[in-house]
């Protein structure tokens, strides 16, 4: 009887993705000055070093202009065009990508909010109607050939925020923006234990064994070489 040959085990890898998290918070002092501005005005913060990059909050205290949604400059929410591109009764934040991304695209999440007057975590979406000061969550990317985009993030009724001594106070608020940017993938080229047991006991099993054999190897092999 000629044996049967078994079939090489499969080559493994392994894809690793992470991204990159920061913060910033902007405050705006004279809040009722800057709504004199003329529409289409925007003030943009300082630069500012997060998740790797350099960015900058543009802040509209009127409505941001319709042409620059036309020519691409700014990334406006669905049916800003046909709102005349923003509203006088509403203020308006944006996320600039600033001095460029060497050469690549820039995949990012970011999220902006209002800040309570005594400090704290943002709301979260859903969270009851008292702060309600909170952006969606916008999954963007910043091209590399075109520097000074901006992404829309946030809009808010200015009616609303003057009612709301929480947030506003001494005629100032602070606005923060929460940015995570996706890495580079590593790819690694290894063996792996795949366990294709159902029983989660087993898949313990397997784990800590691992773990275990790790261990023992770091500890004790190549300790012992001076390595």
């Amino acid at each position: 009887m000629v044996g049967m040959k078994l079939p090489p085990p499969p080559t493994r890898s392994t894809i690793t993705t992470t991204t990159s998290a920061g913060s910033h918070e902007l405050k705006v002092e004279g809040y009722s000055v800057t709504k004199l501005l003329v529409d289409g005005e925007r003030i943009e913060s300082s630069k500012f070093r997060a998740a790797g990059h350099d960015f900058q909050i543009c802040y509209y205290p009127n409505k941001y202009r319709k042409k620059d949604c036309n020519t691409g400059r700014i990334s406006a929410p669905p049916g800003a065009q046909m709102l005349h591109a923003g509203s006088n009764a509403t203020i308006s934040f944006f996320l600039k990508l600033a001095g460029g991304s060497k050469g690549k695209d820039v995949r990012a999440e970011f999220q902006f909010s209002l800040v309570p007057r005594h400090g704290g975590e943002p709301a979260a979406p859903g969270a009851p109607a008292k702060v309600r000061f909170v952006g969606e969550r916008h999954v963007v990317t910043f091209p590399r050939k075109h520097n000074g985009v901006e992404y829309w993030g946030l809009k808010i009724s200015k009616k609303e925020l003057e009612k709301s001594p929480e947030y506003l106070w001494d005629d100032s608020f602070v606005v923060r923006c929460e940015i995570s940017v996706v890495e580079k993938p590593i790819v690694r080229s290894h063996d792996f234990m795949v366990c294709r047991c159902k029983d989660d006991l087993c898949k313990h099993h397997h784990l800590t064994g691992a773990s275990l054999v790790k261990d023992v190897v770091v500890n004790y092999f190549l300790k012992c070489l001076g390595i």
